[in-house]
């Protein structure tokens, strides 16, 4: 099930004696947790009825134990089983002993009054387990990956309504940019936000330009949609302002590098007929960013992407045999790129 439409149905009171949670977006995970623990359970009963056990320290017979036993003074009781590693094809080199017979026998004839939720931060789950089939079978799962495009422009029209502000669209653009590359950081930097907007005002792009941080890699990434859009004035400033902040020339070289070879995969895989949420696993990268690949591969036709990646390559081979000063080599390459644009 989808993130969103999970935490609908628990919004609802449509809760499961058993969730399966997995995925290396901690944020969706850590989201849904507190989701069902808090229309479960009032405050008063978290003391009494909500456990928390880890898979990589605690036999997995005790916390069925406590499942089997009935809430203390309240309805149901909630028990977290963090880090559930079996349910993955990783061998870990805990000696912990799991009753996984048990487990399943569970399972099958879970408690009504207990809900148990079991999570992994693993991108995949061990399908040929009889143990993940019966908990696929018998509970609700959520696989929690990155947000493509359109799940995350409603993740944020809902985050925006709940806080009371608005967002521009080139305001919501910029934030995914920049912050979109895990839900964690997403949140955090739109809370910064929200706050300093304050109920009631806008998010605009000046805003989120002006308190949301950038990495080199950001400031690569668009330097790149400058140089594709023949923006050469704009392309130039970040150059300079890269110098000035001395970054290393020949890093930068890499990872232009990087993004004209993402640029290339992508214009390739998607004439093979691969999803953007395909490309995305394949390449390892977000999908906002196999988006924006898209976008740009559009001004290049595949030999023009080869030559372009030729040249990236000539360019760091001068810069590494001391045949070009670096900043320069950097500089001409950039004046290149935008001229082949």
């Amino acid at each position: 099930m989808e993130y969103i439409h999970l935490m609908k149905d628990i919004e609802q009171n449509k809760i499961s004696p058993l969730y399966l949670l997995y995925g290396k977006e901690e944020y969706l995970i850590k989201n849904t947790i507190e989701k069902i623990v808090s229309v479960t359970l009032a405050e008063q009963e978290k003391d009494f009825n909500y456990s928390v056990y880890d898979m990589k320290d605690t036999p997995v017979d005790i916390a069925l134990e406590e499942g089997e036993t009935l809430p203390f003074f309240g309805e149901k009781r909630v028990i977290l089983l963090k880090n559930c590693y079996f349910l993955t094809g990783v061998k870990e080199k805990e000696k912990i002993e799991h009753n996984l017979s048990y487990l399943e026998q569970y399972i099958e004839d879970a408690p009504r009054d207990t809900v148990m939720i079991m999570t992994v931060s693993h991108e995949k789950l061990d399908e040929r387990k009889k143990i993940v089939k019966k908990l696929k079978k018998h509970g609700v799962y959520m696989e929690a990956s990155a947000f493509d495009e359109k799940n995350m422009e409603a993740w944020l029209q809902d985050y925006t309504e709940a806080m009371s502000v608005t967002m521009t669209d080139k305001a919501k653009t910029k934030v995914m940019q920049l912050a979109g590359k895990d839900m964690m950081m997403l949140s955090s930097e739109m809370d910064k936000l929200a706050m300093y907007t304050g109920r009631g005002g806008q998010i605009t792009e000046d805003t989120v330009e002006r308190l949301v941080p950038r990495t080199l890699e950001d400031n690569v990434f668009e330097l790149v949609d400058h140089v594709v859009n023949a923006r050469a004035e704009k392309a130039f400033r970040i150059y300079y302002d890269l110098m000035k902040q001395n970054e290393e020339p020949i890093k930068i070289l890499a990872l232009l590098a990087r993004q004209f070879r993402i640029i290339l995969h992508v214009s390739q895989l998607k004439k093979t007929g691969y999803s953007r949420q395909k490309i995305a696993s394949r390449l390892k990268i977000h999908p906002y960013a196999v988006k924006i690949a898209e976008d740009q591969s559009k001004t290049y036709s595949v030999a023009t992407l080869t030559d372009v990646l030729q040249e990236l390559a000539e360019a760091d081979y001068h810069v590494k045999t001391g045949r070009v000063d670096k900043s320069l080599q950097l500089e001409l390459s950039i004046a290149a790129l935008v001229q082949a644009s």
